[in-house]
């Protein structure tokens, strides 16, 4: 699986309204083959308008958008998986059922099918669930079948939005250890979210979305960085080892069994550590109190300026957009029907119904 294109994802001064609401302003990104990019934004901001517009579902208001070097979306789609935040199933299937009906309907027959659901199950843990009625699984194996069912083409790309919405903390983990496992499978991934720890685990460049814009980017690598301060618990401080400690720097003190680092540095720590560690201090715990890409973030939604190591300061924040938002449900659907098959429809968006009518249908 490869891509002739340099860049998968190319869009320039991209624009998206609903009616008078105006939710992307001349939104501008790149996103190389490859690459696992993730999108960060409060809910509501446009992250699955963006995603629809580059599967070819909406068409823009106005600006450009190409998707693995086509500016039609919709005629790349057969290259595309889609992993939506709320997937619904007809649960009276079992995974491998599932899978190969939707192999069949993209054009897949035979052994080659019977292979690609095989191995797609394999990948995604559910080998010894794929003939369980999908009605007695979990959310989180529900969300594995919506995963294997965006690989079974082989994708160039993968489209994800809010992987482990709605799922409890050990969900969450599975999932994320399952789409850490694809980065080694050469897919070019965008990822919505706005949970920062799938931001850190899983992308290699990283913008935040507010005000309709891409407010800044940073590559994930530049952010991994200690934060800004940290604090390490141990088990018990001298008042010899307090001073020790903190005559290595102003931005060191003590209490009883903690240490705080500010304004931190690697080689701060390590001295720090060093000299707990000699003195016989047993190490509990060591925690960012504010992790860089939560100072991006942050600074970007409140429109303030950023320093940020992959580049220049950010720009401030365009004007906020209206207050009053639609549902992305609704808009998707909305602009499907409205439009209905008047000339200016995207070809090939009435496929998109089903994806649409999804959201109507009752929780798996």
């Amino acid at each position: 699986m490869s891509t002739d294109v340099i860049d998968s994802i190319e869009i320039v001064d991209l624009s998206k309204s609903y009616g008078n609401i105006q939710v992307l302003r001349g939104l501008s990104l790149r996103v190389a083959a490859g690459e696992v990019y993730g999108l960060l934004g409060p809910n509501g901001v446009g992250k699955s308008t963006l995603l629809h517009l580059m599967i070819g579902f909406l068409k823009p208001t106005s600006g450009s958008l190409r998707v693995l070097g086509s500016s039609r979306p919709d005629t790349v789609r057969a290259q595309i998986g889609y992993i939506p935040e709320r997937q619904r199933y007809h649960t009276r299937y079992t995974p491998r059922e599932y899978l190969r009906f939707i192999g069949e309907f993209s054009g897949m027959r035979g052994a080659d099918l019977i292979s690609r659901v095989e191995q797609e199950l394999d990948a995604v843990g559910l080998d010894a669930d794929a003939d369980r009625m999908m009605g007695t699984f979990s959310k989180g194996m529900l969300q594995r079948v919506g995963v294997a069912q965006a690989l079974l083409c082989d994708p160039a790309l993968l489209l994800i939005d809010e992987p482990t919405s709605g799922l409890d903390p050990g969900g969450q983990r599975e999932v994320i250890d399952l789409l850490a496992s694809l980065r080694d499978r050469g897919h070019t991934v965008f990822l919505c979210t706005h949970y920062l720890h799938e931001i850190e685990q899983l992308c290699d460049r990283v913008g935040v979305l507010t005000g309709g814009q891409i407010a800044v980017e940073a590559r994930v690598s530049d952010l991994r960085a200690p934060g800004g301060s940290v604090l390490i618990e141990v088990d018990s401080i001298s008042t010899e080892l307090r001073g020790s400690l903190e005559a290595i720097s102003r931005g060191v003190s003590c209490g009883t069994r903690t240490v705080r680092i500010v304004q931190n540095t690697p080689q701060t720590q390590a001295m720090v550590l060093r000299r707990l560690l000699d003195a016989g201090a047993a190490i509990i715990a060591l925690e960012p109190l504010e992790s860089p890409l939560e100072q991006l973030y942050v600074r970007a939604v409140r429109g303030l300026a950023f320093d940020s190591p992959a580049g220049p300061p950010a720009a401030p924040a365009p004007e906020a957009a209206p207050s009053r938002r639609p549902a992305e449900g609704d808009t998707l659907l909305n602009e499907l029907l409205r439009r209905g098959g008047s000339q200016d429809s995207a070809p090939g968006a009435t496929n998109a119904e089903p994806a649409a009518g999804d959201r109507e249908q009752g929780t798996a």
